[in-house]
């Protein structure tokens, strides 16, 4: 595989910049679609947004692939979610269709029930709309992502381990995660683009399930940390949740249904099908430590 273009939606994100590292690495030329900042480690650059369909299908001309990360995890407003995530997506795949792109590889979560508040909802609407685009595809549902630097999420948690400050949890028996190391979702990212066993199909990918309490208890054990794990109730989540709608609080509107609603399981063929090889927690919390 040499010589081929891919262009790169999200590369100025922690996970894009070490997908476009990657992809280079394996003789792809990357041009990325930038938006707010320059971005590194590519070969081109067309300056766009989703939101702007002309500079999509600029960004799309003579590609031989898209992989599309771009998308807004956290919003106050549901339109916001409705509009990138969703419009963002559809346009993305006119511009495709537009210029004969011969794949698209669509980035997308495991919060994907409908009931999963807003932006699992946009999420569920954008995997619908690649699977009826007509175009060559792959959805690649990613789970809870750490490593990668992130402030949120389980980045925040193991932030606060980290650095031995009080871990506050909220229904932290609620929900299970199966979070992976951020590198270990690369290597299905490229197979994703490069392997004609994933075409027209649909992966959930999961590491190690546990609950949110076990999660934060294996970031102090992984840190020799003195954090306090502080359990909220759920009533308390959702007033803030409610504020979070007008204020800028460290929670989100649709945080609640996202923790609660059902997620789907790993996909079993990921790990011949995609290179999928994600390492334990254990080992991933060590790497950081």
């Amino acid at each position: 595989m040499t010589d081929r273009l891919v262009l790169v939606t999200g590369a100025s994100g922690n996970i894009g910049h070490a997908a476009c590292a990657s992809l280079r690495a394996r003789g792809w030329r990357v041009r990325a679609l930038v938006h707010r900042r320059p971005v590194s480690l590519v070969d081109e650059q067309v300056e766009g947004a989703l939101e702007d369909p002309r500079s999509l299908a600029r960004a799309a001309l003579g590609v031989d692939a898209v992989l599309h990360l771009a998308a807004v995890t956290h919003a106050r407003r549901p339109a916001l979610y409705e509009r990138l995530n969703l419009r963002g997506t559809v346009s993305l795949l006119e511009a495709a269709r537009t210029t004969a792109v011969d794949r698209f590889v669509f980035a997308s979560t495991r919060a994907i029930s409908p009931t999963g508040g807003a932006y699992s909802r946009s999420k569920n609407a954008a995997e619908q709309a690649v699977e009826g685009s007509g175009l060559r595809y792959t959805i690649v549902r990613l789970p809870e992502v750490y490593g990668a630097g992130g402030t949120e999420g389980v980045d925040r948690i193991i932030e606060l381990a980290r650095r031995g400050w009080p871990i506050p949890l909220f229904g932290a028996d609620s929900e299970r995660l199966c979070p992976v190391h951020a590198d270990d979702i690369l290597p299905p990212l490229l197979a994703a683009l490069e392997s004609d066993r994933c075409l027209d199909k649909t992966y959930t990918l999961a590491g190690d399930c546990l609950t949110l309490r076990e999660f934060a208890h294996a970031c102090v054990s992984a840190f020799s940390s003195e954090s306090r794990i502080v359990n909220l109730p759920m009533v308390a989540l959702r007033v803030l949740a409610a504020a979070g709608r007008l204020l800028p609080l460290p929670v989100y509107p649709d945080q609640v249904a996202r923790l609660l609603a059902p997620k789907p399981e790993a996909t079993p063929d990921a790990f011949d099908e995609l290179r999928f090889r994600p390492r334990s927690l254990e080992e991933g919390l060590r790497a950081l430590a």
